[in-house]
């Protein structure tokens, strides 16, 4: 207990003077999506104190990690501040900064649970690039997903909090003292987001992202009686709205790389905002996350009695996919 309230407090520490210090760092992006924070713009500081914290817990004693979450958090910052304006050149930026992490690193997927495919992997630039490819997948839908309060803290929370109960039930090995500051953070984060105190803005998402991919990644390879289509379950909504977005853009030749407000939570928030029930329509924005966080608990639920039974995993992110489309669809139309 004192251990929590002394995590809890230090992030309070953290969190006022950055909050006086950058009361600036705003985006005119969250005045324009769902956000209802009132008549004024929130701080988008969530990155900065996810990095000081994570920083002073973890990453000062892994200075190639230090580097590299700093470097993802800094391109967030200017792309909060439309410094980078262009999503494609902010692309290119981060899969340098990526395959470069990972290079010094010597961090790659290194099991997919197929001979065929794991020989290819074995070649050490393809699994390279595809590590950074799977990376910048989970980043750039990290950023996707945080257009709600609450949604993308909450997601990553369920995650952790997985983690942590199949620690606990001593079917994984992890460094717990990582998992148990993560989970600081997270929940922290998330409590102040809710309460429209913080965002997390391009950065933050950007770097819990990198925090969490990076994790899991290391979690698998160090775990082999984890299955990596688990890991793959924990991480498929972010991952999955992402490598969606593009499809959806270019069957109809949109471009790409330019944000539109036709994802799947911004659809539910639009139907649910419509809703006659005033409670509903009031609350439309945190009761969307709670709907997709719910259904996430239910799936992660079913995965985590299955952690290294691949086809089963394999069959729930196929439901996964196809729930999503399924309401997606319906989704599209009740708001066309």
């Amino acid at each position: 207990m004192t251990l929590h309230l002394t995590s809890y407090l230090i992030l309070i520490l953290i969190f006022f003077p950055l909050r006086i210090l950058f009361k600036n760092l705003k985006s005119q992006f969250y005045k324009d999506h769902q956000k209802l924070a009132g008549k004024e713009f929130v701080p988008l500081i969530g990155g900065i104190i996810m990095f000081c914290y994570y920083s002073y817990k973890v990453s000062f004693d892994d200075y190639n990690f230090f580097i590299f979450s700093f470097l993802i958090l800094l391109l967030g910052i200017f792309s909060d501040n439309n410094l980078f304006q262009s999503p494609r050149f902010r692309l290119i930026l981060q899969a340098l900064i990526l395959v470069i992490f990972l290079y010094f690193s010597d961090l790659q997927v290194s099991d997919l649970r197929n001979d065929f495919l794991n020989k290819i992997l074995s070649n050490y630039y393809f699994g390279l690039f595809f590590t950074a490819f799977c990376l910048l997948t989970l980043i750039n839908g990290s950023n996707f997903i945080d257009g709600l309060d609450g949604l993308n803290l909450g997601y990553y929370l369920l995650i952790i909090i997985f983690i942590l109960h199949l620690y606990n039930l001593g079917l994984i090995e992890v460094e717990k003292e990582k998992i148990v500051v993560i989970f600081h953070i997270v929940s922290f984060l998330l409590i102040f987001n809710i309460f429209n105190y913080l965002y997390l803005g391009d950065s933050g998402s950007y770097l819990i992202g990198f925090i969490f991919g990076t994790l899991l990644i290391d979690l698998s390879n160090n775990n082999y009686s984890l299955s990596p289509y688990f890991v793959t379950l924990l991480l498929w909504y972010p991952a999955f709205e992402n490598l969606f977005s593009i499809i959806r853009k270019k069957l109809f030749k949109e471009n790409p790389f330019e944000a539109d407000n036709s994802h799947f939570h911004q659809l539910l928030f639009n139907f649910l905002k419509k809703n006659n029930n005033t409670f509903i329509k009031k609350f439309s924005n945190i009761i969307s996350s709670i709907l997709i966080v719910f259904y996430n608990l239910i799936i992660f639920s079913i995965g985590s009695n299955f952690t290294n039974h691949t086809k089963i995993l394999l069959l729930l992110l196929l439901i996964n996919v196809i729930v999503y489309l399924f309401l997606y669809s319906i989704l599209k139309k009740q708001n066309s």
